[in-house]
């Protein structure tokens, strides 16, 4: 394969609907929550899962008060009970699959002279239980999980971001993220000089988004990327 050229040496990915589909680590864990919940509030599991659902649609599953939201709904708020859900969520392990073509593309990009990158939010043992389920461990050079560091240095901060580049020594202007969420993947690159893609998969493709926020590319599918890096700029280069 063609090695890639246009000055990127490094690509990095976020996790979550960029590299899979967390839908069903939700409707797993709402299905599961529902019964045990749906009884003890009494509303039986179906108005808890509709609560779910509803919630979901309204926040997005980026918010960080989604599970008050789904007792406000419920008119059962209390600081408890999202405790108990929150830390229920923190321990849910279902299986889960990437989305189909993402270790072709990851292989093509290695293969194409790429160093890959990355940087997921979250609860950080719940990220690396899904990165090792996904299989997805040995893809990258370097893998930053931001629920190791304090909040301030969590996305949308540059921290994360500067922190994946000191580690593959690979200056931010060679690197390119890829990410589904705007307002979370691409305020830190951008502010280092990254060059951002915003992948069209996941809740946040149908969302407008800011300026500052704004992705200098946009994809449809992951193979868009290889083209874009292993063909068009490598038919640019003399």
């Amino acid at each position: 394969m063609a090695k890639a050229r246009g000055g990127v040496a490094a690509v990095g990915f976020d996790l979550d609907y960029t590299l899979w589909n967390q839908d069903a680590f939700f409707a797993t864990f709402f299905d599961g929550a529902a019964g045990a919940f749906g009884r003890r509030l009494g509303c039986g599991p179906r108005r808890f899962r509709q609560a779910c659902a509803e919630a979901l649609e309204q926040l997005t599953p980026a918010h960080p008060a989604l599970f008050d939201r789904v007792l406000h709904q419920l008119g059962a708020w209390d600081p408890r009970l999202v405790g108990e859900l929150v830390d229920r969520f923190h321990r849910h392990r279902p299986p889960a699959a990437p989305y189909p073509g993402v270790h072709r593309v990851l292989g093509q990009l290695r293969e194409a002279g790429l160093r890959l990158f990355l940087v997921t939010d979250g609860h950080s043992p719940t990220q690396r239980h899904k990165v090792a389920v996904l299989g997805l461990q040995d893809r990258f050079d370097a893998l930053v999980f931001t629920g190791d560091l304090p909040a301030a240095q969590r996305k949308p901060s540059a921290a994360p971001f500067r922190l994946a580049s000191e580690r593959l020594g690979v200056p931010p202007a060679r690197c390119l993220f890829v990410g589904d969420h705007p307002d979370g993947d691409f305020p830190g690159p951008k502010h280092l000089g990254m060059l951002t893609a915003q992948v069209g998969t996941g809740p946040f493709a149908r969302r407008g988004t800011s300026p500052e926020a704004a992705p200098h590319l946009r994809l449809a599918a992951l193979d868009d990327l290889v083209d874009l890096l292993v063909g068009v700029l490598a038919r640019s280069e003399p």
